[in-house]
């Protein structure tokens, strides 16, 4: 056997290993650091008492030349897209969004205050498993501990499909157009969504219509503490075509992903109660240091 076939034989299982060992001694270093960092804590996903692990480089060094990060608001995105749970996986934001859920729905019934210990427990409480949820764009954490719902809908947006069609058992849906009749959720759970839509405000006025009176739409969006209004960066034209206002920025790579249609900036509130939404935005003001609110917006009983 000459050499050439040999190295090339070999080749593949050398890099398995190669990547295998890289991965795990990343994971290694990201528990080393957690602990000395003091970021073990309950993940309000599963429950369990884990380190929460960080990885720097989730955020690419394009995306913060192009949206022009400065390094503590690209510190600040990383914890927000990692502090990963080292039991469940559940990120950061995805983290927030369960802890605010066990808190504005209490389980035990009708009057009760008391707050479960875990996202994947709230979803077998019987009062929490009568409301009717509605998951538009997977948000991976928490979408394993929701999807046992029996009034739950999951949704993803495939392009080229018919609007409310099924494809490989996952329904389609467009936020600017959703397919679901007035009043059909009581709760609508979104992540890093609305920024890509093409219509902002169309996207808005639908969720607030399939919301029933008195539902929530609990969310993240980039908001950008540098930028004090709201602004499109991109548009759709009538004949399908995007149209650039400024300089294209995607995510999650900066030049490749999804395309940012708006950029949201400090009066996003404004935005959401222009709507008609009454807007709660919870963990605090948004800031260089911290990129990872929670967002509730409550659609009046009248």
């Amino acid at each position: 056997m000459s050499r050439a076939p040999l190295l090339r034989a070999i080749k593949t299982p050398l890099v398995w290993v190669w990547n295998q060992v890289y991965w795990r001694g990343l994971r290694a270093l990201a528990h080393v650091r957690a602990v000395a960092g003091g970021r073990v804590e309950r993940c309000s996903v599963c429950g369990k008492i884990r380190p929460m692990l960080y990885y720097r480089r989730i955020i690419p060094k394009r995306l913060v030349e192009l949206w022009g990060l400065s390094p503590r608001q690209a510190v600040a995105l990383a914890h927000k897209e990692s502090d990963f749970c080292s039991a469940c996986g559940a990120k950061l934001r995805a983290r927030r969004i369960a802890r605010l859920l066990l808190a504005l729905y209490p389980v035990g019934g009708t009057g009760s205050t008391t707050r479960a210990a875990s996202l994947r427990a709230w979803s077998r409480d019987p009062a929490i498993r009568q409301l009717r949820v509605a998951e538009i764009n997977r948000v991976d954490g928490l979408h394993e501990a929701l999807v046992g719902l029996p009034n739950f809908e999951a949704t993803d947006y495939i392009p080229g499909a018919a609007p409310g069609a099924v494809v490989d058992g996952v329904r389609n849906e467009d936020l600017c157009r959703l397919t679901y009749p007035d009043a059909s959720f009581d709760l609508i759970v979104t992540s890093e969504t609305l920024e890509h839509v093409p219509d902002l405000g169309k996207a808005l006025t639908e969720i607030h219509r399939v919301l029933a009176p008195g539902g929530r739409h609990v969310f993240t969006a980039p908001v950008a503490p540098w930028e004090p209004k709201t602004f499109p960066r991109a548009r759709l034209r009538a004949d399908g075509e995007v149209e650039h206002i400024t300089a294209p920025v995607h995510h999650p790579a900066g030049d490749s992903g999804y395309l940012v249609f708006t950029e949201l900036g400090m009066d996003f509130p404004d935005v959401l109660r222009a709507t008609g939404f009454q807007t709660t935005v919870c963990y605090g003001p948004v800031r260089d240091e911290d990129l990872a609110q929670v967002y509730v917006c409550f659609k009046p009983m009248s």
